[in-house]
């Protein structure tokens, strides 16, 4: 009987231990955003994809990223030829980054792709230098 017990004891606490992590992993925000929470830092990434012309320097980038970013967005300009903005990470990877081309120290196209690298569904166009 006793040998019993201690396997229910031990598989509760295995159960609830994996509903705990499971939570944490999957709701609690802490490694995946839902959409909905999300939905401010798609705003301001769009914001600043709105903000930033094809031919803008460095700087301009820069100012359209501080005026409009949100918290949660990460710029990643440790390359003179792309920068990338990010957004924390949705299951499913929906989530967007943009990603800024530059030649000749301005942009030469700006493009916003979900994380494992097609276009949004609900994403705007690409601009490019010479597209109309």
């Amino acid at each position: 009987m006793k040998f019993k017990r201690s396997h229910v004891i031990v598989s509760v606490v295995a159960v609830l231990a994996a509903v705990y992590y499971g939570w944490w992993f999957f709701a609690s925000g802490e490694v995946f955003h839902s959409a909905r929470r999300n939905a401010p830092n798609r705003a301001a990434l769009r914001q600043v994809y709105e903000a930033v012309p094809v031919g803008a320097l460095y700087a301009e980038v820069l100012a359209a990223y501080w005026q409009h970013r949100s918290d949660d967005l990460r710029l990643f300009a440790d390359h003179p030829t792309e920068w990338v903005i990010t957004m924390p990470v949705e299951f499913g990877a929906s989530d967007w980054k943009l990603s800024l081309e530059f030649q000749e120290g301005r942009v030469s196209a700006i493009r916003i792709r979900t994380s494992d690298g097609p276009p949004p569904k609900d994403g705007p166009k690409d601009k490019q230098r010479g597209a109309d």
